[in-house]
C-alpha cells in the first residue's frame, strides 16, 4: 500500500487533519491517462480557490459593516457597537481561512450569532457566517464535525433571538426551526459536495498509485532485462577472452621451443576471437533491431543470422575449448538429458562460467572434474571442482574478477527455482555445484557418457 500523501483523503471521520492535502488539481490528468475535466470555468477555480474566498470575505466584510453602521445611528451604547464591529471585523477574516481553520470560523459566528440585543441586525451576518462554516466543515472536515456544529449554531441563534425578544417563547420556536432548517440545508449541501470531492479525490490519488505502480513495473523489467544482457554478454566476453588469453599466454611461452604447437594455439586463438565476435554481434543485432521484421535472416548488409541458444550437445566442444587452453577437464554425464532447453542452456552457462573461473585464478590444477547428474527425476545436479593452489604472493598477478560471473549464475539457477553453492575445498581447490529443477521429463537421446582428457 503507497505511503504518498495522495492517498490521504483516506483519513478517518472526525480527524482534525485536513482530509485532502493533495487535491484533485494537482494530479496532472494527461500523465494519468485520464480525459481532461470539462467545465474551464470551474477547473480555472479550483485551481484558484483563493479568488472566491477573496470575494466572499468581501461581501461579508460590506455586509457586517453596514450592520455595525446601522447599530450605530440607533441609540445603541458606543461600546456594545465596537464589540460588534470587532466580531464582524474577526469573521470577516476567519472566511479568509475557511478552508484551514473552519472550526474558529464556526466558534466566531456562533459567538455574533449571541450577540444580539435590540437595535442590532448583527444575526444576518451571522446566519451568513454560519452557514458558510457549516459547508467549510462538512467539506474540509467530516460531516460529524458539521452535524455537531449545526447543533451549536441553532442553539446559538435561538439564544440570541430569545435575548433580542425580551424571552418570547414564540419568538424562540420560530429562530430555532427556522436558523434550524437553514443551517441543515447549510450542511447537507457542504456534506454533498465533500463526499464528491473526496470520492474524486480517491480516484486521482488510486490513479496515480497505479500509474506509479506502472512505472516501477517498467523500471522492473527493465532492470530484469539487462541484468539478463548482462549476463549473456558476460558469458560470452568472459569465455572467450579468458581463453584466448590462456591460448596466447601458453603461444608465447612456447614461440622459441615449440613453433608449430604456437601456431596451433593462434590459430585457436584466432577461432575463437571469430565465433565470440560473431556471438557478440548477433547479440547486438537483436537489441537494437525490432523482432518480427525479418532484420535477423542476415539479409540486410552486416547482420549475423540469429542462432538458438547453446544446449547440452554443444557442452562437450566448449570442454574441448578450455582442455586446449591447458585445463585438465574430466566429463562426466549419468542420467538422460531433459528435454527442456532452459535446463540444458542453464546447465551450459554453469559449467562454462564455472572453468572460466578455474580457467582463470586456479593454479597449477592437475584434474578439473565436470560432473552432470541428470538420474534424479525432476532434478539436475552440476559440480565442477578443480585442485588448484591459490595464488603465491611472488607469483605474477592473477586478473582481478568483479564477481559478475558467480552473481549471474546464482540469478540464472534463482529463475528456476535452484540454487548455487560456491567455495574452496580442502586440501585444496575450489568447487561449485548447482541444484537445477528440471521441469521437463528427459528424453531418451543420451545415455551416460564419460570423457577423459585427451
Amino acid at each position: 500500500m503507497s505511503t504518498d500523501p495522495a492517498v490521504a483523503p483516506q483519513a478517518q471521520a472526525g480527524s482534525s487533519r485536513v482530509l485532502r492535502p493533495k487535491r484533485v488539481e494537482d494530479y496532472d490528468p494527461q500523465r494519468l491517462g485520464l480525459p481532461k475535466p470539462p467545465g474551464f470555468i470551474r477547473t480555472f477555480f479550483r485551481r484558484n480557490p483563493w479568488i472566491i474566498d477573496a470575494v466572499l470575505m468581501g461581501l461579508f466584510y460590506y455586509a457586517s459593516i453596514g450592520s455595525v453602521i446601522s447599530s450605530a445611528t440607533g441609540s445603541v451604547p458606543i461600546a456594545v457597537v465596537l464589540f460588534s464591529a470587532i466580531l464582524s471585523l474577526g469573521t470577516t477574516a476567519a472566511i479568509l481561512f475557511r478552508r484551514f481553520v473552519p472550526r474558529i470560523l464556526a466558534g466566531v459566528s456562533s459567538v455574533l450569532l449571541l450577540a444580539i440585543f435590540p437595535g442590532n441586525t448583527g444575526s444576518s451576518v451571522g446566519i451568513i457566517a454560519m452557514a458558510i462554516a457549516l459547508y467549510a466543515l462538512a467539506v474540509y472536515r467530516s460531516a460529524r464535525s458539521a452535524w455537531l456544529w449545526t447543533i451549536i449554531g441553532t442553539i446559538a441563534a435561538t439564544l440570541g433571538a430569545l435575548s433580542a425578544g425580551l424571552l418570547d417563547v414564540g419568538v424562540g420556536l420560530v429562530a430555532f426551526l427556522g436558523y434550524g432548517m437553514m443551517f441543515v440545508i447549510a450542511t447537507l449541501i457542504g456534506i454533498s459536495v465533500g463526499n464528491r470531492v473526496r470520492y474524486m479525490d480517491a480516484v486521482f490519488a488510486r490513479a496515480a498509485q497505479l500509474a506509479r505502480e506502472r512505472d516501477q513495473q517498467a523500471q522492473l523489467a527493465t532492470a530484469s532485462e539487462r541484468a539478463r544482457i548482462a549476463r549473456e554478454m558476460h558469458d560470452i566476453v568472459a569465455h572467450s577472452l579468458t581463453v584466448m588469453i590462456a591460448l596466447a599466454d601458453g603461444a608465447t611461452r612456447a614461440a622459441t621451443s615449440d613453433p608449430d604447437r604456437a601456431k596451433d594455439a593462434m590459430a585457436h586463438v584466432s577461432e575463437i576471437g571469430r565465433t565470440s565476435l560473431t556471438d557478440m554481434r548477433r547479440v547486438l543485432g537483436v537489441l537494437t533491431e525490432a523482432s518480427g521484421d525479418g532484420s535477423g535472416d542476415g539479409s540486410s548488409g552486416g547482420a549475423v543470422p540469429l542462432a538458438p541458444q547453446p544446449t547440452f550437445d554443444e557442452l562437450r566442444p566448449l570442454i574441448d575449448s578450455y582442455r586446449a587452453a591447458g585445463l585438465p577437464i574430466t566429463l562426466t554425464v549419468s542420467g538422460a538429458v531433459p528435454e527442456d532447453s532452459a535446463t540444458q542452456l542453464t546447465v551450459f552457462r554453469v559449467v562454462q562460467e564455472a572453468l572460466t573461473n578455474a580457467l582463470r585464478y586456479a593454479r597449477t590444477p592437475s584434474r578439473v572434474e565436470v560432473s552432470v547428474d541428470f538420474t534424479a527425476p525432476s532434478l539436475t545436479e552440476v559440480t565442477v571442482r578443480d585442485d588448484g593452489l591459490e595464488a603465491a604472493a611472488d607469483s605474477p598477478p592473477v586478473s582481478v574478477g568483479s564477481g559478475r560471473g558467480l552473481i549471474g549464475m546464482r540469478e540464472r539457477v534463482a529463475l528456476y527455482g535452484g540454487t548455487v553453492e560456491a567455495g574452496p575445498t580442502e586440501p585444496r581447490g575450489w568447487r561449485v555445484a548447482a541444484r537445477i529443477p528440471t521441469a521437463a521429463h528427459p528424453s531418451d537421446r543420451s545415455s551416460p557418457d564419460e570423457s577423459a582428457p585427451q
